[in-house]
C-alpha cells in the first residue's frame, strides 16, 4: 500500500476512504485465515477396520508350585460313640391259668384216670359197655355229674358219639371222692347202628365236663353190634351218672 505525501500511516490520520479499505482488508484477511483450518475429523470406519497388531506374547505359568515339603495335616481324632445298651425284653408274662366254675373244683383231671371196659352185653338191640374210671394218680380227686361217651372202630374212627352236651354237672348232683387206687362206675349205651359191621375190636372213650379232657379205654373182645330201628336216624349214644 503506498502512502499518500504528509500521512503518517496510522488510521485516522489519512484519508477516511483508505482508512475503511485498510480495515475491510484486515477483516477478510481475519476470516480467510479461520476458515482455512478445518474441524479434526475422527474416521470411526477407519479404526474400526483398523487391524490389531498381534505380537509374540509370553505365556504366563498359572500353575501354582507344588509344596511337597508342606507338613499333611493330622486328622483330627473321632470320637467312638459308646453303644447304648440294648434294653432287655421283660419277661413274657406267664398266662394265668382258665378259672374252673364253682362246680368243677376238685373234680378229676382225665390225666388222673383211667378206663376200662368190664362188660360188653346187648340186649333187645341195644348194646351195653360197663366201664370204670380208677384213679391212677398219688391225690384224691372227685368224680360227679356224667361225661360225653363215644364209641370207636378198631381203628380208631369215632362211630358213635354222645355230643360235647352229655358232659354236665349240675348242682343237685352228689359228689363222690375217689382216692388214688379208687374207682367209680357207668353204663355206656349204644343203640341203632344201620350200617355194615364195624371194625373189631369196639372200644369207649369219656370226655369230662369243663374242659378237664378224655381219656379212653382198652377194647374187650368183640362189642356186640346194635341192631337198626330207624334208618333215618344216626347212631345213639348215651351215658348214665358215676356211681360207685
Amino acid at each position: 500500500m503506498q502512502l499518500l505525501p504528509g500521512s503518517s500511516g496510522l488510521p485516522g490520520h489519512g484519508s477516511p476512504r483508505l482508512f475503511v479499505a485498510v480495515c475491510v482488508a484486515l477483516l477478510v484477511a481475519g476470516c480467510a485465515a479461520s476458515s482455512v483450518t478445518p474441524p479434526a475429523a475422527t474416521d470411526t470406519g477407519a479404526a474400526a477396520a483398523a487391524p490389531t497388531a498381534t505380537g509374540t506374547t509370553t505365556p504366563t505359568d498359572t500353575t501354582a508350585p507344588t509344596d511337597t515339603t508342606a507338613p499333611t495335616d493330622t486328622p483330627a481324632p473321632v470320637p467312638t460313640d459308646t453303644p447304648a445298651p440294648t434294653p432287655t425284653a421283660p419277661p413274657a408274662a406267664t398266662a394265668a391259668p382258665t378259672a374252673l366254675p364253682p362246680l368243677a373244683v376238685g373234680l378229676c383231671r382225665a390225666s388222673a384216670l383211667k378206663l376200662a371196659i368190664t362188660l360188653w352185653e346187648g340186649s333187645t338191640g341195644t348194646s351195653y359197655a360197663h366201664v370204670t374210671a380208677t384213679n391212677k394218680s398219688s391225690v384224691s380227686c372227685n368224680m360227679r355229674g356224667t361225661s360225653e361217651a363215644r364209641i370207636a372202630d378198631a381203628h380208631g374212627n369215632i362211630i358213635g358219639d354222645a355230643g360235647s352236651a352229655a358232659a354236665r354237672v349240675v348242682s343237685s348232683d352228689p359228689i363222690y371222692p375217689l382216692a388214688p387206687g379208687g374207682s367209680i362206675n357207668t353204663i355206656i349205651q349204644w343203640a341203632n347202628w344201620c350200617h355194615s359191621a364195624p371194625a373189631q375190636k369196639v372200644f369207649v372213650a369219656m370226655v369230662l365236663p369243663f374242659g378237664l379232657g378224655g381219656f379212653v379205654s382198652k377194647p374187650l373182645g368183640n362189642a356186640p353190634i346194635p341192631t337198626c330201628y330207624a334208618s333215618s336216624q344216626k347212631t345213639q349214644v348215651s351215658s348214665e351218672a358215676w356211681l360207685p
